[in-house]
């Protein structure tokens, strides 16, 4: 899961750099004993030789980029998936002149002012980024405008018509409106997930951040000992019936630490999949949150007027508490 989450983190600084005006390639080949590094980026005549970390910076990385940088005429260039303090960054800006360092703080103000960009790099870290403040540093957007991906996002949902022709748009644009609202609240966001033996296959699967505080993820973790969500979407042109949330529940596994599934239809639920979905929860313990096309809309608009969408959730998941009977 950790590589996975490098390589999404690494696509993403490309995709920064792409927007900061450089052109960028991938995976090249060098001069220095054939090794590979993450990518070039160049831009008015300039050549960045570009090492991408997930982890804390290291002498050794830095090391092999500077060499790599040095042998091919290149400005060595280290990129940190962490906060990188002031006494560490003397250091290597000693040890290595021309050495520049874009730490989680730098990128995090490149993007700011770019909502899908953004959520892009905050899923794919393993915390939370809501204390890091954004720190201007090497790599800059210019920005023209200060997007509104969470409108255009709900505008798009409302337009997705229903039935099976077109499930997959309207897999891909919930997916794009729950990482727009829980990006600082989950990682991992992967897709078509199936199990060993192919029996099922998740829509979307995420995990909850370590260290996050929010009273709905603490409950999540604490209460229903669950570190993992999982997430299907049904844009069926009749309502859900129990049918489709018993076929959920068989992917809640607890000993795989995912206890919790949130649901997402377009045309709603019938009355037998909402006693199916208490029944779940009174007699296995595996909870099932039932969501609409509407309640995706009304969190986004939370989330457009700066408030927290896990609240919502909150709310739901206190109805769903305080009316489960024996």
């Amino acid at each position: 899961m950790r590589l996975y989450n490098y390589m999404l983190f690494e696509n993403c600084v490309a995709r920064i750099f792409e927007m900061a005006g450089y052109s960028v390639q991938q995976n090249v080949m060098t001069n220095s004993k054939s090794t590979e590094n993450d990518f070039i980026a160049v831009k008015n005549a300039n050549k960045y030789c570009i090492e991408v970390k997930y982890s804390f910076i290291s002498d050794r990385a830095v090391d092999k980029i500077t060499q790599i940088a040095l042998d091919n005429e290149m400005i060595p260039v280290i990129v940190v998936a962490e906060s990188v303090k002031k006494g560490i960054r003397d250091y290597f800006y000693n040890k290595y002149p021309g050495l520049i360092i874009i730490d989680i703080t730098n990128l995090l103000f490149a993007v700011q002012s770019y909502d899908d960009l953004r959520n892009e790099l905050i899923a794919c870290l393993n915390y939370s980024t809501e204390n890091i403040q954004p720190v201007k540093g090497f790599i800059e957007i210019d920005s023209l405008q200060h997007n509104s991906n969470i409108k255009a996002l709900a505008e798009t949902i409302k337009l997705c018509k229903k039935g099976k022709a077109m499930s997959r748009k309207y897999e891909i644009i919930c997916r794009k409106i729950l990482e727009n609202l829980f990006s600082e609240d989950l990682t991992l966001w992967k897709e078509q997930i199936k199990s060993n033996k192919e029996l099922y296959r998740f829509d979307l699967l995420c995990r909850i951040k370590d260290g996050n505080k929010k009273t709905f993820w603490s409950i999540i973790e604490k209460y229903f000992n669950s570190k993992y969500v999982v997430f299907e979407f049904k844009n069926y042109s009749e309502p859900v019936t129990q049918k489709e949330i018993y076929t959920t529940e068989r992917y809640l596994y607890a000993k795989a630490l995912r206890s919790v599934g949130i649901v997402v239809s377009q045309s709603g639920y019938d009355e037998n999949a909402t006693w199916a979905a208490k029944g779940c929860l009174r007699e296995n313990g595996k909870l099932l949150v039932l969501l609409t096309t509407e309640d995706l809309i009304e969190m986004s608009n939370i989330k457009e007027n700066q408030e927290d969408p896990a609240e919502f959730l909150l709310e739901k998941l206190d109805n769903i508490l305080m009316e489960l009977e024996k």
